[in-house]
């Protein structure tokens, strides 16, 4: 019990510097604060992978890479080019917080002391998977259909082996219906703290890159559902899988080597070492 009440102590504090930080100001605090933490995020998310796309180092981690030897290093110009694609979004991400912050007060988003309780965040958790799971589900499998996919979708796809830096490199219409929507609909939905939201929002930019990264690292979340995506095309729209086994959209992918070696795994060795094909191949 002592120690909840020191964990508790110790973030609320935390808290309180951050909105000392921002000058005790609301507005200043949702629509700046939320902003920074979104470039924020999605630089450090991408920052070590960018490096090993555009360099092609360290070697070490090529016998992680799922797509072997595709875009080691990737093409400079393309490269570039997705990277000039990828930040007007995530630029568009913060322009579109000033637009939301009404909406976010209305709804009951607070930035001010306490933070809500464990039992509170942990709901509120499972309700963003869920909803991010539904808007980004069924946008995405929208923007497969033929008139959209062609003048649309088709941009995100030109990454048959993805990088991580093209989990955002997306028409702005699909970015808006497909990324940014997905992710901000459960905070406004429930009326999160906005601490509990910027958390999420980390995790989101952080677990989008690595599913784009086309590298299964050890420790950490495995890209294998999503890349399967990229290579197949009309499996695996969803974030998490839930809807694509109530629809039905998974079968071929279940009956892969992929969906053997979509796991978190725990040792040097890679997961194609692990989980070789079943004609001995690694990849």
């Amino acid at each position: 019990m002592e120690h909840t009440l020191f964990v508790r102590s110790f973030l609320e504090l935390q808290w309180s510097n951050v909105l000392k930080f921002f000058g005790n100001d609301e507005k200043l605090t949702f629509v700046l604060g939320t902003s920074m933490v979104i470039l924020t995020s999605f630089c450090v998310a991408n920052a070590f992978f960018m490096f090993l796309d555009f360099t092609g180092m360290p070697a070490f981690f090529h016998k992680y890479k799922i797509q072997k030897d595709k875009n080691v290093p990737v093409e400079t110009r393309r490269f570039l080019y997705c990277c000039v694609v990828s930040f007007r979004n995530v630029l568009t991400s913060c322009g579109m917080i000033y637009l939301f912050y009404p909406l976010m007060r209305a709804v009951g988003m607070s930035c001010t002391s306490p933070l809500p309780p464990a039992w509170r965040v942990l709901f509120e958790y499972v309700v963003f998977i869920l909803v991010d799971e539904f808007f980004f589900y069924y946008s995405h499998r929208l923007l497969h259909l033929p008139a959209l996919y062609k003048h649309i979708h088709k941009i995100h796809h030109e990454w048959v082996a993805p990088i991580s830096i093209a989990a955002f490199c997306t028409h702005p219409v699909e970015h808006l219906v497909s990324n940014v929507l997905p992710i901000f609909a459960g905070p406004v939905l429930v009326g999160s703290h906005l601490c509990v939201a910027w958390v999420w929002l980390i995790m989101a930019h952080v677990d989008t890159c690595l599913h784009h990264s086309n590298y299964h690292l050890p420790l950490l979340s495995s890209p294998q559902f999503h890349d399967y995506h990229h290579v197949k095309f009309n499996e695996n729209f969803g974030a998490n899988g839930l809807l694509d086994w109530f629809h039905k959209t998974d079968v071929g992918y279940k009956k892969s080597i992929q969906y053997k070696r979509h796991v978190t795994y725990y040792q040097l060795k890679p997961i194609t070492e692990i989980f070789p094909d079943d004609n001995g191949k690694q990849n």
